[in-house]
């Protein structure tokens, strides 16, 4: 008897609880963004996760990547592909699928070079699966001025979108 009254006591307990945690983000400020009318603050941006982008190591397109290959095995999408540059450290593709990275960190993590980090990029865009597919050397090089973005390939309206 005297157990039955102490596990309703503490279900009571829980529910109270649960209902304050609930109460608390009831009355908090709403935090969502009515696009268009509202644009993303620099507060928010903070902690968004968008794709993967190479941390520049200079003004000339260099990466701080040292081809080690670790963000690649550590990533459980197996999303990133790393080919070895033939001089020095510098890779010479970096390849990542946005499509199957499910932006759990621990390629950024794993990196003992501290080569790639999330952007900010919030406005993203892609009408096929392709565009998803990225080449973060020339994205990086892009970002760093020095090669133009390509032009975007006309959409055929006779394929379906996967």
């Amino acid at each position: 008897m005297i157990k039955a009254v102490v596990d309703n006591l503490k279900g009571l307990w829980s529910l109270v609880v649960g209902l304050s945690v609930t109460g608390r983000f009831f009355l908090s400020p709403q935090k969502t963004v009515h696009f268009p009318r509202d644009v993303v603050g620099p507060e928010i941006l903070e902690s968004f996760r968008g794709p993967l982008e190479l941390v520049p190591a200079d003004d000339q397109g260099g990466s701080k990547c040292i081809s080690c290959q670790m963000c690649a095995r550590a990533c459980p999408g197996d999303c990133i592909t790393v080919v070895k540059g033939d001089a020095g450290k510098a890779p010479k593709e970096y390849k990542y699928d946005f499509t199957l990275c499910c932006l759990c960190a621990a390629c950024v993590e794993s990196c003992p070079a501290g080569a790639i980090r999330f952007s900010h990029r919030v406005y993203m865009v892609a009408r096929s699966r392709e565009e998803l597919r990225l080449d973060l050397l020339a994205d990086l090089r892009e970002r760093c001025g020095l090669e133009p973005a390509p032009a975007p390939a006309p959409a055929d309206k006779t394929k379906a979108v996967a």
